[in-house]
């Protein structure tokens, strides 16, 4: 039953301001863990990837030695801290990460090269075409892995992880390979699927971690679990 003759205080919604503040605290620990994903992948770029001797015994086509580095095959780590991000705080910070880790970058990029630390771009990141083949096809997987975790959080509980770092990690890898302008070949073809292979080896090996963090890493009230 109400109460009567008792006035009932209206909850009041917090301001823009107290929002904000939320906001960029909470976008803290993901832009800082996107930043140090990418840079990792960066600073491994040149180093090889050790114990491919299986892959070529299994087909030689398959044998990726001339191309595969350390830098790619972690990059996938992308993904799993959007996973992350987005069971805990939604599609819309997970997003706002993304962008805020892109805009830090490129700041400290310029930065660099402004201060002396960097003195020729192309020679020392990567060539322009390249960097920005990179920067675009890697930008639309991650918000494909915000999108299609957003889509399939719920029951099971792996789904969302599983197919978002999935799935995002083959959109990055076919859209850098088409704006690359790589020949559409049978090479490129099994290049593709050890790629693929990758991003599935990366897509199940998540699901162990996340399983262990679902308890710590809740979903935020109005957000489906996952």
């Amino acid at each position: 039953m109400l109460d009567k003759g008792v006035d009932r205080v209206p909850l009041r919604r917090p301001g823009r301001i107290s929002r904000f503040v939320t906001a960029v605290i909470r976008l803290i620990l993901p832009v800082i863990a996107l930043c140090a994903a990418l840079l990792l992948a960066f600073f491994l770029r040149d180093e090889p990837v050790p114990q491919l001797d299986v892959l070529a015994e299994i087909d030689p086509r398959l044998d990726p030695s001339g191309w595969l580095t350390m830098g790619y095959a972690v990059l996938p780590l992308v993904f799993f801290i959007l996973n992350l991000a987005s069971r805990r705080y939604g599609p819309d910070l997970a997003f706002g990460a993304v962008l805020v880790s892109w805009v830090l970058i490129g700041g400290a990029i310029g930065w660099a090269f402004h201060a002396g630390f960097i003195r020729a771009l192309e020679a020392e990141i990567a060539p322009y075409p390249l960097a920005f083949t990179f920067f675009a096809a890697m930008f639309v997987g991650q918000l494909a892995a915000v999108l299609f975790f957003d889509w399939l959080r719920g029951i099971p509980w792996w789904h969302a992880p599983f197919f978002a770092a999935l799935l995002a990690g083959i959109v990055f890898s076919l859209l850098f390979h088409l704006q690359s302008g790589m020949v559409i070949d049978e090479a490129l073809g099994w290049r593709v699927a050890v790629e693929a292979g990758i991003q599935l080896a990366w897509a199940l090996g998540q699901l162990v971690p996340a399983w262990f963090l679902r308890s710590s890493i809740r979903p935020l009230p109005g957000l489906g679990g996952a």
